[in-house]
C-alpha cells in the first residue's frame, strides 16, 4: 500500500459539499481515507475571482500506480462539474492562468516517489510555494518530507511565511 496525499479545491458556491462528496468518491474508487484535513480558505490564486477557494488535504493508502490514481482524479473532477475546456476558454478570455473551477485534486505525494513527465508532477510542483496548499498538507501530513527539497510541508511554510 502507498500513502498518498491529494489536495482538493473549489471556489464552486457549494464548495463544502463538493470537497466533502469528493473525498468520499476517493475513499470508495482510489484508495482507503485515512486523514482529512479542516477546511481552509483562501483567495484565488493566478487569476480575480469573486469567491474565495476552500482547499483540503486528505491522505490514502492505495494499492494503484500514480498514473491510474490521477486517471481516477479526472474522472471524479469531470463527475462533479469539471470541463477543462470551459476552463481553458476562460482563461484565453481573461488573459489570466487559471480560471475559476467546481473542483480540483492535485497529487501532492505519492509514497516518497517523483514523477515528472508531460501527464504527471509530483510531488506537486511549487508546493513550496503555495500557501493554500501547504496549510491543509501540513495539518495531516507534518512530518512528511518533500523528496527533493528534504523539508517538511511545516518547514516550507515557515519559510514562506517568514
Amino acid at each position: 500500500m502507498t500513502s498518498v496525499v491529494l489536495l482538493l479545491g473549489s471556489n464552486d458556491e457549494h464548495a463544502a459539499q463538493i470537497i466533502s462528496s469528493a473525498a468520499k468518491c476517493i475513499d470508495a474508487s482510489i484508495g482507503k481515507l485515512v486523514k482529512l484535513s479542516a477546511e481552509y480558505h483562501s483567495e484565488a490564486y493566478g487569476f480575480t475571482s469573486e469567491r474565495e477557494f476552500i482547499n483540503r488535504a486528505v491522505e490514502i493508502t492505495t494499492e494503484l500506480d500514480a498514473y491510474e490514481v490521477l486517471r481516477r482524479i479526472n474522472l471524479i473532477e469531470a463527475l462533479f462539474g469539471r470541463d477543462r475546456e470551459v476552463e481553458n476558454r476562460a482563461k484565453e478570455a481573461s488573459g489570466e492562468s487559471y480560471a475559476s473551477r467546481p473542483i480540483d485534486i492535485d497529487i501532492i505525494f505519492y509514497g516518497d516517489e517523483t514523477f515528472s513527465d508531460s501527464r504527471l508532477t509530483i510531488p506537486y510542483h511549487f508546493l513550496d510555494e503555495r500557501e493554500y496548499a501547504l496549510r491543509p498538507v501540513a495539518e495531516i501530513a507534518p512530518e512528511r518530507k518533500h523528496p527533493k527539497l528534504d523539508k517538511t510541508p511545516g518547514q516550507m511554510l515557515d519559510d514562506l511565511t517568514r
